[in-house]
């Protein structure tokens, strides 16, 4: 009887494949075979060790992660007394990593700084956000990895304006490429203080530079504790035959699912877990959606969404694989009270729906939610695996980081995609560049040229013209 469920290492998470569907041999079953595991995981080490790709290090290397920059830059900045409020300005993986990790470690955070993540250039939300806040107390984070990204960079010029000159050096970490970019020279210009991003950590996989650890500090959080989780998990890895590895079985067992189920719908029996869902939409999207490859990623939450999207599971196309995320201990279950004892009455009678709940606590019966939807699932031949976290802290959530990384670039190496490129994304951004001289160059009243530069210059005497070294006459 093969393996199907396996503690990773000293790790704090088990997994549970024994409910995936295994279909037929398929054309490319040497692809998932010991000897395809080997030779994608061998192409995978091989920019691991060149340093093409740094995330897989970056849990045993303070160069890649920054954490010792991160939390001495966090315990200056709070030991001055004046931030209640940081601002974090970041979009796609600058963003999702902060907020789904802190959103999970709330219970944990303990320095009181309120964080207001601003993801999306939406006008009316970021009038709303700094109303509510006062810039003498505001820390301001700016993320941009190329210093170029319109979104971040339009926030902070409007960051800058609401902060005021006096407060830029003080009031504005910028996080960026270390040598090169737009926001890197303000940043140095301007003397403001600076965390790197290095130029082998991309975007999607950040979580483990200052991205995330430097609010991860920030908010009180044990950053040592989180990347010891990672490299537990990489510990694992690295000692485990590739043909038993759980993240390399599940990755091949979902590419033989393919034809059929595209469609992965990530589902953590925690609230606390619920935006780590949309970290992995963006994680598994953009790394293996190419070349008419990749997994359709949705994102959900247990036990809320067994009446919503349970019910298309069961009955549905069958063209799913569902994940479950559960966490097997918490720190108070919350134990259901029975109805006699806070009536105070004990001859007040007990209706059926209150008697089964009682004596349970709200941490057991959203374990047995779980275990019916699972059930459910299997009755019906329907695919999915289950991760289970030990617990929630920082250890466990630096493993669940980094196991599912790992399982991204496994599954594009097997699949043969290249899970750390976008061009999609990239083609996009040119379109938008074009856009936006097209547009500037058209409106005059948007120009940023003041009266007296070179440009508004020309715009006035259309015969002028720079001279050899690009000065106006």
């Amino acid at each position: 009887m093969s393996v199907t469920a396996a503690k990773l290492g000293q790790s704090p998470l088990t997994f549970d494949w024994s409910n995936m569907l295994r279909p037929g041999r398929s054309p490319d079953a040497a692809l998932h075979s010991k000897e395809g595991f080997t030779k994608a995981w061998d192409s995978l080490k091989r920019r691991f060790e060149a340093g093409e790709v740094g995330f897989y290090q970056a849990p045993i290397d303070n160069s890649l992660s920054q954490a010792q920059e991160s939390m001495a830059l966090a315990e200056s900045l709070l030991s001055q007394g004046i931030f209640k409020d940081c601002l974090f300005l970041g979009i796609g993986g600058s963003a999702l990593g902060p907020i789904s990790l802190l959103s999970a470690l709330k219970h944990k955070c303990t320095t009181g700084l309120n964080f207001h993540v601003m993801e999306n250039v939406d006008p009316t939300d970021w009038k709303y956000t700094l109303s509510k806040l006062q810039p003498e107390s505001t820390l301001v984070v700016a993320v941009t990895k190329s210093g170029t990204t319109f979104e971040t960079m339009s926030q902070l010029l409007l960051s800058l304006e609401w902060l005021g000159r006096e407060r830029w050096k003080s009031h504005v970490v910028a996080i960026t490429d270390p040598l090169k970019g737009d926001m890197k020279a303000f940043a140095q210009q301007q003397g403001m203080k600076t965390l790197h991003i290095g130029p082998s950590m991309g975007g999607r996989f950040s979580i483990f530079t200052p991205v995330g650890l430097f609010p991860a500090a920030l908010a009180g959080l044990n950053v040592k504790e989180f990347l010891l989780g990672a490299s537990q998990v990489r510990d694992y890895i690295e000692k485990t035959p590739v043909e038993k590895n759980p993240l390399f079985i599940v990755s091949s067992d979902m590419i033989q699912n393919f034809p059929k189920r595209p469609i992965h719908v990530c589902m953590p029996y925690s609230t606390q877990l619920k935006q780590l869902g949309s970290w992995f939409v963006q994680l598994w999207a953009e790394s293996l959606g190419k070349d008419g490859k990749g997994f359709t990623p949705l994102s959900a939450m247990g036990a809320t969404d067994q009446h919503s999207i349970l019910q298309l599971l069961r009955d549905g196309p069958d063209d799913k694989v569902t994940w479950f995320m559960t966490v097997d201990k918490v720190e108070d279950e919350v134990k259901i009270p029975r109805l006699s004892r806070i009536a105070g009455d004990w001859t007040v009678p007990t209706l059926p729906a209150f008697a089964l709940l009682e004596g349970h606590s709200l941490g057991s019966l959203l374990r047995t939610e779980y275990r019916a939807t699972s059930l459910v699932l299997t009755k019906n031949s329907r695919p999915h695996f289950t991760i289970q976290l030990d617990t929630l802290n920082e250890r466990s959530l630096g493993a669940i980081y980094f196991a599912y990384s790992v399982m991204t670039a496994f599954t594009g190496a097997l699949w043969n995609v290249n899970p750390f490129d976008q061009p999609g994304v990239e083609e996009a951004k040119i379109y938008i560049r074009e856009s936006l001289n097209s547009e500037r160059a058209s409106n005059t009243d948007a120009a940023i040229y003041d009266e007296n530069s070179p440009v508004a210059r020309l715009r006035r005497e259309p015969s002028s013209r720079p001279d050899s070294d690009g000065n106006y006459e």
